[in-house]
């Protein structure tokens, strides 16, 4: 099954080149030097990895966890255990090598309120570092938790990654408690949803 990416492309002058955006439960891979892979997280997680040997490398970026058994694939990327297989088996088809992998990740943040709404970037978090820690996979550095959105951009060629902290303003909040709550609720359909 084909999913439409919602991903798109534009020239930064500041960094002196194409910024590649990742939405919600998807994810990118490149090599190319003047490509970097960006996002803006709140309580979601995004995992920067690549293989520092060959220079490729990617980002992506979840919702929650786990899948917790939906029978659902289309359910896709917007879960960690899926997004994270996924991103690896993406890195491995484009040369990658396991042993030279190295992760950096970021997000998790306590941007929305609730004590349900509270847990779910510490979760995020629990499960990425669990995760990584059984695959073998080194945490080469993080930024995580915390109670401010970040915007990631990464350049997987040279593993440099660049964060800004920014002050979740209402609306976001909002709009991603309406996501979490959508997620609950209505059934996954066969394109991923993204919030802005």
């Amino acid at each position: 099954m084909s999913v439409t990416r919602s991903s798109r492309r534009y020239f930064d002058p500041r960094f002196e080149a194409t910024i590649i955006t990742v939405a919600p439960g998807e994810h990118e891979i490149t090599a190319a030097k003047d490509e970097i892979v960006a996002t803006v997280l709140g309580s979601c997680v995004s995992v920067c990895m690549r293989d520092a040997t060959i220079g490729v490398g990617g980002l992506n970026h979840f919702l929650l966890p786990k899948n917790n058994g939906s029978a659902d694939a289309s359910a896709g990327e917007r879960y960690g255990d899926t997004a994270m297989e996924v991103l690896i088996n993406g890195l491995l088809k484009r040369g990658a090598k396991r042993g030279n992998f190295e992760a950096k990740v970021f997000g998790g943040a306590r941007v929305l309120s609730g004590a349900t709404m509270l847990a779910i970037g510490d979760g995020n978090i629990a499960f990425v570092e669990e995760f990584l820690k059984r695959e073998g996979i080194p945490v080469v550095s993080k930024d995580v938790g915390g109670t401010r959105s970040r915007r990631i951009h990464y350049q997987p060629a040279t593993g440099r990654a660049w964060v800004q902290h920014v002050q979740s303003a209402r609306s976001e909040q909002d709009q991603e408690a309406a996501y979490m709550q959508r997620l609950k609720t209505q059934p996954v359909a066969g394109e991923i949803e993204i919030f802005s």
